[in-house]
């Protein structure tokens, strides 16, 4: 491959393609130039308006108006402590519902009850329902089960 030959202008003749320019310009371009862009500019400044009109104005309300109703019905009241009085007439049962219709258990919330102090043995027996005869029937059956093992 032959090595290219650098090319210089001033070595071609003024009427080789390459001495062309390829762009013309209009008569007189460059010289009206400046004042044709202070013109546009001029133009461009003063077309920049802000004009205000009742329509503008009722839909700039309108629309003020619209978020100010969204926040009104929207943002959420502060919800007050209710009095032991009203609590007092809510009915055992109802609370045992409404925790089984929201599937919440005993198990759930077993460590928030306060347990009792019972002052003596017949209490606890008397609470839990259960029989003396059934208590010691089923003390009898342990120690017989210990006995054998």
């Amino acid at each position: 491959m032959e090595p290219k030959k650098p090319i210089r202008l001033d070595e071609l003749d003024r009427q080789h393609p390459l001495r062309q320019l390829p762009f013309t310009t209009p008569e007189a371009y460059f010289d009206t130039l400046p004042s044709r862009i202070q013109a546009e500019t001029a133009r461009r400044s003063h077309r920049f308006t802000i004009s205000w009109s009742w329509q503008r104005s009722v839909a700039t309300v309108a629309g003020a108006g619209l978020v100010a109703a969204l926040v009104w019905f929207t943002y959420p009241q502060k919800q007050d402590s209710l009095e032991p009085e009203l609590l007092s007439n809510v009915s055992t049962e109802s609370v045992l519902e409404y925790l089984q219709d929201q599937d919440i258990y005993l198990e759930d919330y077993s460590d928030m009850i306060k347990t009792h102090d019972m002052p003596n043995d017949s209490t606890l027996i008397h609470e839990l329902h259960v029989s003396p005869e059934s208590i010691q029937q089923m003390i009898e059956e342990d120690a017989a089960g210990t006995a054998t093992i």
